[in-house]
């Protein structure tokens, strides 16, 4: 077995599209942070991508590092523990990891082993993919983002990260970069903007939407739900499939993802670790 971590996202996805093509799905925030990096729309994020390769030289297991925090695609349960001395060995801070519920528990698990530190369980998300859309009616419109909304998107973004208490991850310049790739969208009530729903560009026939944030003072007006659905129908307009993540301690977004037609397809745990 081997480990190898690399920052150059362009190499790493070629070597590993054939193994990302067997579950693009399960494996749509590695795809995304690839393209987003080799496209130059991760802002001041630093990502390394890890592969985990057989005896033979075949990969077997993904995961990647952003800023401290580890998401583990699907890994060899054996391969775990060399997976999170990996870091340690090449210098890179961990301060989270985040997959299925088992591996997330045995990385954090050794890395507090190793490093004497401890863990605990911040917050545990579902991912979903579309299945029959249903797009609501609801007061206002929808519309592309431009890059005259360039402050509104950086402020709902902010406000959003805030509220989910995730780091805030986007510079100015990838905001922009965004905005003109067609993947903001707002929902217009009133001649004001209400929701921002942004999505990411398709990788192996999946776009993922996120976030999706309505400022509280414009909830419980159906506008999240709205703005959602037409950007899903988009994606499927360009011949791809839509998916997108829910924090389960939310009971509104988890229901109302399902009532415009997101079916549940598996659950991850997010660890944070403190040294």
């Amino acid at each position: 077995m081997r480990i190898d971590i690399t920052a150059d996202a362009a190499r790493f996805l070629d070597d590993v599209e054939p193994f990302l093509q067997g579950d693009p799905l399960r494996h749509t925030v590695i795809a995304t942070a690839l393209v987003n990096r080799i496209n130059g729309r991760s802002g001041g994020m630093v990502t390394h991508f890890v592969s985990v390769r057989d005896d033979a030289g075949a990969v077997v297991g993904l995961a990647q590092c952003t800023n401290g925090a580890v998401y583990l695609g699907e890994v060899p349960a054996h391969s775990i523990s060399a997976l999170a001395d990996a870091f340690g060995t090449h210098d890179i801070v961990v301060r989270s990891v985040e997959g299925a519920d088992a591996d997330a528990a045995a990385f954090a698990a050794h890395w507090s082993k190793t490093g004497g530190g401890s863990y605990g369980e911040k917050f545990s998300v579902r991912l979903f993919r579309l299945g029959a859309l249903r797009v609501p009616e609801t007061a206002g419109a929808p519309r592309q983002a431009t890059v005259d909304d360039l402050a509104v998107c950086i402020a709902m973004t902010e406000e959003f990260a805030v509220e989910a208490d995730v780091p805030h991850r986007l510079d100015e310049t990838a905001m922009r970069k965004r905005i003109e790739a067609g993947t903001s969208w707002l929902w217009e009530h009133d001649g004001a903007p209400v929701t921002l729903v942004a999505r990411h560009a398709a990788v192996l026939g999946w776009a993922r939407i996120g976030p999706v944030y309505t400022p509280p003072r414009y909830r419980g007006n159906g506008f999240a739900s709205a703005l959602t659905a037409t950007v899903a129908a988009r994606i499927r307009a360009e011949g791809a499939d839509a998916c997108l993540f829910t924090d389960l301690a939310n009971p509104t977004s988890n229901k109302i993802y399902q009532r415009i037609g997101f079916e549940p397809v598996r659950d991850f745990v997010h660890y944070a670790l403190t040294d």
